[in-house]
């Protein structure tokens, strides 16, 4: 299994039930497969009970590695963590050795013997549609926190909108169903605020094509979102990032300036000003590459280690 294990291809899910097989070897060898499935099985659960337990930095997710993890601290029924791993059990993958074959077979007959009545169908599909939200979501944080990393603030903005969104779907449900909502706040807001400062200066060139794009870029993406950081009052900081990026273009008012630009900033500023909190028609949200578990674990673990890397600047 060594060489198996260290295959890319192997999922979190495969090497810890391939590791957990390793370790019910002795009990195959005197007892055969049945008994060591119980063994391998409860070892597994075990392991995967210590993750969830266990205080880890956010770069360190095991929600994202083990559905079981994100099952346990989310408090799903037990019948529907059973079936889950019996099912990572009865994975044909599991068929390249006799051992791991046999134990498959096993947990297949017993996926078998579950009653319809004995899991809710549909509440186990709901709890697996809830996971691929919570990874889903994920993804969409991931990439707005690496483009946000590379300043392309205007291709950051809609995944950063949008984690906001979703995740702020999951936390509703429970607190460890999604990710820290300030964190996703805070760079949402930054993201904005940058976007404001780069389309106030070339606002400030003067230049024909670069005040056209400066107030495309206000338009388009920061004006709808407005709405979303005055949405929840008590997000004092959200408050202050709006009052800051107003002023900065109420405080042209009192400059000169040709009356060409003076005539677009009349146009623009009701927009910007405009209070309603209601959420205006929104881009469609980024469309989402496919990541296989290793590949979006990694990914994820350097984004946000990335980010502890950079200080906060106390907004």
């Amino acid at each position: 299994t060594e060489a198996l294990l260290s295959a890319a291809m192997l999922t979190p899910t495969m090497q810890g039930i391939i590791m957990a097989i390793g370790k019910a070897r002795s009990v195959y060898d005197r007892c055969g497969p049945e008994a060591a499935f119980f063994k391998a099985i409860k070892l597994e659960y075990a392991r995967l009970l210590r993750f969830a337990q266990e205080d880890t930095a956010p770069e360190n997710d095991y929600r994202l590695q083990h559905i079981i993890v994100y099952f346990i601290q989310n408090q799903a029924p037990k019948k529907i963590m059973e079936r889950t791993l019996l099912k990572q059990f009865a994975d044909r993958n599991l068929g390249f050795d006799e051992r791991c074959k046999n134990i498959m077979k096993v947990a297949r007959a017993k996926l078998e013997l579950i009653k319809p009545d004995e899991v809710n169908m549909e509440e186990y599909e709901m709890w697996h549609q809830d996971y691929r939200n919570f990874r889903e979501t994920t993804i969409y944080l991931m990439i707005g926190l690496e483009l946000f990393q590379k300043r392309s603030y205007v291709e950051a903005l809609m995944y950063l909108i949008y984690s906001y969104q979703y995740n702020k779907e999951l936390l509703s449900k429970g607190p460890y169903r999604g990710h820290d909502d300030e964190l996703i706040a805070h760079y949402r807001r930054e993201c904005l605020l940058k976007l404001n400062e780069h389309a106030a200066a070339l606002f400030e060139s003067g230049d024909d094509q670069e005040v056209i794009s400066g107030l495309s870029i206000m338009n388009e993406l920061v004006v709808p979102c407005i709405p979303l950081l005055l949405v929840d009052e008590m997000e004092e900081k959200d408050m202050v990032a709006v009052e800051d990026m107003r002023n900065r273009w109420c405080s042209y008012l009192g400059q000169e300036m040709e009356s060409r630009l003076q005539e677009k900033l009349t146009d623009f500023l009701p927009k910007l000003l405009d209070c309603s909190t209601e959420i205006r028609s929104f881009r469609e949200p980024p469309k989402l590459p496919s990541y296989s578990t290793l590949e979006l674990c990694e990914r994820f673990s350097r984004a946000m280690a990335s980010l502890s890397r950079i200080p906060a600047d106390g907004r």
